[in-house]
């Protein structure tokens, strides 16, 4: 089992909600488009489901799933009233209608595939990426360079509104003609 997939099992999301954490929230609680409420979110990559949670004030869902890999995580998520299942997002993709990953692109063996499908399974996507050369020690995985993640973005999901805020990036993708 790899370092971060322990970190996270027996932690969750604990090791990750801290004041630069919340200072995105409040960032993304400025810019989310209010024609992105009120829909039909899966977060993905949820985890414990305690980011779930905060994401669900902001997004203000009509019906809210997590999905994760870890099954204790799913557990635990379901514990803080989360519909959540076990989902491998390297292999599977559900579908819906706003897909949410918060922190969740950099763990995964391969990006582009990953962005790839989820525009084909959801019409709107939202994002929340940390950035390599910052200094968050409890930040697992393999971030991307600032350049990268935005050279990858307009490959996979072209016309998507990116965001900078501190070290992560916040990026907003509506298929052409759903919100119209």
């Amino acid at each position: 089992m790899k370092l971060e997939s322990l970190a996270y099992a027996l932690f969750g999301n604990n090791l990750i909600v801290g004041a630069h954490i919340r200072r995105q929230l409040a960032f993304l609680e400025e810019i989310v488009p209010p024609s992105w409420k009120h829909r039909q979110m899966d977060d993905l990559g949820c985890g414990d489901g305690k980011v779930t949670v905060l994401l669900e004030a902001i997004f203000q869902p009509a019906r809210l799933r997590g999905f994760d890999c870890d099954a204790g995580l799913v557990r635990r998520a379901r514990r803080r009233g989360i519909d959540a299942a076990v989902a491998d997002l390297d292999g599977s993709m559900p579908g819906g209608e706003l897909a949410v990953m918060w922190g969740v692109l950099h763990h995964l063996q391969d990006a582009a595939a990953c962005l790839r499908r989820l525009k084909e399974s959801y019409p709107l996507v939202f994002l929340r990426e940390p950035l390599r050369g910052g200094f968050d020690p409890l930040e697992l995985g393999h971030p991307m360079k600032k350049e990268e993640l935005t050279v990858l973005v307009e490959q996979c999901l072209p016309g998507a509104g990116v965001h900078f805020h501190g070290n992560s990036a916040l990026v907003f993708y509506a298929r052409p003609g759903y919100l119209d």
